[in-house]
């Protein structure tokens, strides 16, 4: 992740509470606190779907294609879907929070987090449904899917219990719940074969030939960047050492799960190569949503906190 995504906030909050370091101050309830590491994030399947229409119903690949039954119906892309199974990878966190003690052994915060994955891989598609089975099955040639970088914004409202001992390393666990602004660097490209004895497209048409003509090395190709807001649950352990009156230092281990992704609707540059509609006079937009349940993150954080005199 670039240095310039989180140098001159956090490096300004880090230098504070290093001054801080050396001070003396009575027990104060508000708290504030900056947490810097890395995570771990399991293994994604997107889950895919759109609402094209079998390629005979394509008018840029069949011309006929409005006298084709079933290619005016309303229902388009019912049906259809295709998965893209990722591999876990990890990332890059940053916290900061403003803390209220209430007790003694009690304490809440309000975090702000920043997240990034860069996942950065690509896979082939797979397990398609609908009128997308015979393009991944059968006639492409090519058809993978990307996820690059997996970035968040989050906010969660937590609680702690600092476990009372005599030294000064003292353990803490919290739990919280809040939400999280995820954008997903997304990407595909289906490639049909270019020899049209490949294609299987167009039989018992009787423009069969030049539909398998015209379908023959095209390429369905696309980026976007899906988004999403989704709630999630915070579960956290830490260890913490006292500096001084004000300032302590540790590390934690933080557990993150959220609930759907479901990206809004988007589309691709081409087509099988053409705009991204079914009619020639650009009518019928093809459009698909991606989503995911794989969404959690384990963290382990170098954390500071200081109470405000």
């Amino acid at each position: 992740m670039p240095r310039e995504a989180f140098r001159h906030p956090v490096a300004w909050l880090g230098l504070l509470l290093a001054c801080l370091a050396g001070t003396q101050a009575e027990a104060a309830p508000w708290e504030v606190g900056i947490s810097l590491g890395g995570h771990v994030a399991p293994s994604p399947t997107v889950s895919s779907r759109g609402n094209d229409r079998a390629s005979i119903c394509d008018e840029y690949i069949n011309p006929q294609a409005l006298g084709v039954t079933g290619c005016t119906t309303p229902d388009r892309g019912a049906g259809d879907g295709w998965l893209a199974p990722f591999d876990g990878d990890e990332g890059v966190s940053v916290e900061v929070e403003l803390g209220y003690r209430l007790r003694p052994r009690v304490r809440i915060a309000l975090a702000y987090s920043y997240h990034a994955t860069g996942f950065d891989q690509t896979v082939s598609s797979t397990d398609a449904s609908g009128a997308d089975f015979d393009k991944i099955g059968n006639e492409l040639s090519t058809g993978v899917e990307t996820l690059d970088t997996v970035r968040s914004h989050e906010i969660f409202l937590m609680g702690f219990y600092d476990w009372p001992t005599r030294g000064k390393w003292k353990p803490y666990v919290g739990v919280g719940a809040g939400v999280s602004w995820m954008r997903m660097e997304f990407s595909w490209l289906w490639a049909r074969s270019a020899d049209p004895r490949d294609i299987a497209t167009g039989a018992g048409q009787p423009n069969a030939e030049e539909i398998r003509r015209n379908l023959a090395g095209t390429v369905s190709v696309g980026r976007s960047v899906l988004r999403d807001v989704v709630a999630g649950y915070v579960l956290e352990a830490g260890l913490e050492r006292t500096l001084s009156d004000a300032l302590t230092a540790g590390f934690k281990v933080q557990w993150k799960r959220f609930g759907t992704f479901e990206s809004g609707a988007y589309q691709g540059d081409l087509l099988r190569s053409h705009a991204p509609n079914l009619r020639l006079d650009g009518s019928e937009p093809v459009s698909a949503w991606s989503r995911t349940d794989d969404l959690g993150r384990l963290s382990v954080m170098f954390t500071l906190r200081y109470a405000l005199p």
